[in-house]
């Protein structure tokens, strides 16, 4: 973080007095460390820098920092006085940018939350500081079960579930897309069990569960969702296009009925709740919107408000009011989605690292991002704060994305890291781990969605997999 970065190479090097107090004439030529011969403001800094060091445990450095300046730590101010001024103000001088004032979002879920759903509600409870990096042995940890792995000729890098968790569409960098009843691939699991099961199913059993390919892209899909009410799927792909498919036609037909081209590739794709419209975010930094009654495309007149690098992901709130998101360029936009201009922003919502992924939550509350400083955090969108940050390991992967699962008790996590290479399990309410591995992964997965009707989960993974597995709490 920032501010090891600014204080560790002080610690280490033994701190100097300037080379001007070391070397220079005039009054300062003599006694380097005499504390008067220190203007007043470095003297304040230094008071307050022994202090921050002292607060974090060094006492050894502070003690040889004491006599060899002169100076003693300022022992005025609260803890971590330093760390408040810089978290305050200093840090926008190292690349972050101040946040404008947060404007309140008024979003109602849709369908309203029933009185006895389960959704993440942090209200009254204390806000994690530090949050732990090991799971905690008090509590106990959910049966995590693989319900049936789909085969692909290459690297699943899409998932998505329809609206009624009936269906579960993969998509790979060959450019097809599976169609995948989810039903019948819990039918297989529980078919599977038992001492004699395997020997019951025969392969053309298991291949039960796949209802349709479809194959129109020329290059791997890299998005896909599923209408809210009709029996349609829209995919993106690198190859600059959104093919929508019509899911009545018989098996046989793989191809397209319609097509969206563009010319930038398509990073990530999202149906207005309405059905009416859908959002489209590319390498490109302008939201594409498309009314899909006429196909029209439509991008905001708000020029100062695009992101100035391309989208990598987007997510619509339930009521179709607010739409996240999130940008290659380190920040994530919050849109008015009927006028098409920003309401609130996050600049550095991930250290300045590519943000890759966004999730609100079902209370519309908090919003859960992934970046590619390996990290995944969780913010309350009523205030623009972040609640606390999940994640362990390098600081750095090419693609991260999480997910909220198991009535929002969890949040499900993976990155394209290869030290990491599966996906992670954590507490909605505090970030401290659950699984720091589920086990079943070996290879980057950089496809992760959870359905919306039940405590499943499917996985893309690099290794032409896609998984479909449940997590259920231990009675």
């Amino acid at each position: 973080m920032a501010v090891e970065a600014t204080v560790r190479p002080m610690v280490q090097g033994s701190l100097q007095p300037s080379s001007e107090v070391q070397q220079g004439g005039g009054a300062g030529a003599s006694g380097a460390a005499d504390q008067g011969h220190f203007p007043a403001q470095k003297v304040a800094l230094y008071e307050l820098l022994l202090r921050q060091l002292q607060d974090d445990g060094f006492e050894a450095e502070v003690q040889a920092l004491t006599s060899q300046l002169h100076l003693h730590a300022n022992n005025q101010v609260e803890k971590d006085a330093l760390l408040d001024i810089y978290t305050k103000s200093l840090k926008w001088a190292f690349g972050d940018q101040p946040q404008g004032e947060w404007q309140p979002l008024h979003c109602t879920p849709v369908p309203p939350l029933g009185p006895q759903e389960k959704v993440l509600d942090l209200e009254g409870m204390p806000i994690p500081t530090g949050t732990s990096q090991t799971p905690d042995p008090s509590k106990k940890p959910p049966e995590v079960r693989l319900l049936y792995t789909a085969s692909h000729k290459s690297h699943c890098r899409s998932v998505a579930f329809s609206t009624d968790g009936r269906f579960c569409a993969t998509g790979c960098t060959d450019g097809s897309i599976k169609l995948l009843d989810t039903a019948k691939m819990r039918v297989c699991a529980a078919s599977t069990e038992g001492p004699v099961g395997r020997m019951r199913v025969t392969e053309e059993e298991l291949m039960k569960p796949i209802v349709r390919v479809l194959q129109d892209h020329i290059q791997g899909v890299s998005c896909l969702a599923f209408h809210p009410t009709n029996p349609t799927l829209f995919s993106g792909s690198s190859d600059k296009a959104v093919k929508i498919f019509d899911l009545t036609r018989p098996p046989g037909h793989k191809k397209a009925f319609s097509v969206l081209q563009d010319v930038y590739a398509v990073n990530s794709i999202c149906i207005h709740p309405c059905g009416d419209f859908l959002f489209v975010g590319t390498a490109h930094q302008a939201v594409r919107m498309y009314d899909l009654q006429t196909l029209s495309c439509f991008t905001s007149s708000h020029q100062d408000q695009h992101h100035s690098a391309g989208i990598n992901n987007l997510r619509c709130t339930s009521d179709g009011k607010i739409l996240a998101t999130a940008s290659a360029d380190g920040s994530i936009k919050l849109w008015d989605a009927v006028n098409n201009s920003v309401v609130n922003a996050l600049p550095q919502a991930h250290s300045g690292s590519s943000v890759t992924s966004v999730r609100w939550s079902r209370s519309l509350r908090y919003l859960l991002s992934s970046g590619n400083d390996g990290r995944h955090r969780l913010w309350d969108v009523r205030m623009g704060k972040e609640v606390f940050c999940m994640g362990f390991g390098p600081r750095s992967a090419d693609f991260g994305t999480a997910a909220f699962v198991n009535g929002e008790k969890y949040i499900a996590a993976a990155n394209s890291n290869v030290r990491l290479s599966d996906v992670s399990l954590f507490d909605s309410t505090t970030g401290s781990p659950v699984f720091m591995k589920m086990g079943m992964h070996s290879v980057p997965i950089h496809a992760l969605e959870t359905s919306p009707v039940d405590r499943t989960l499917m996985t893309g993974c690099d290794d032409e997999k896609g998984r479909y597995f449940s997590i259920e709490d231990k009675s």
